[in-house]
């Protein structure tokens, strides 16, 4: 799965209506989601037999929220996404998706130069092979 499709799925199933994208967020907009393969370090998980005994693959995303100048307001989006992922299944061109959280909330970044705040969203996707 790509980065898009997750994105897509999101927009679509979450009916985000503001500023959506992948790889590079819009800093000129106060209320923006993107979408990044994450860069946390994983442990390298073998499976007996090979790879092609291996009933899922592993992808990593951090969604990086900019949401409001007001801290409330972007607390409740941030959580509302992080319940939105929270231990979901779901399908992506026929292809199950099981959704596992490294941490058990939103982690909240602070402000940018502008004074809006950020979250980050920590997920790891569970892809049916």
């Amino acid at each position: 799965m790509t980065l898009k499709q997750y994105k897509d799925y999101f927009k679509k199933e979450f009916n985000w209506t503001d500023s959506i994208s992948i790889g590079k967020i819009d800093n000129n907009q106060e209320k923006a989601i993107c979408f990044y393969n994450s860069k946390r370090e994983q442990a390298y998980i073998g499976t007996l037999g090979g790879k092609t005994n291996r009933s899922t693959d592993i992808k990593p995303i951090t969604i990086l929220l900019r949401y409001t100048k007001n801290q409330d307001s972007a607390e409740q989006m941030a959580q509302k996404i992080f319940e939105f992922f929270e231990e979901r299944t779901f399908f992506i061109n026929s292809k199950r998706i099981f959704t596992m959280m490294p941490y058990n909330s939103p982690i909240d970044l602070g402000t940018d130069d502008r004074n809006v705040y950020e979250y980050s969203i920590e997920l790891d996707f569970y892809e049916e092979r």
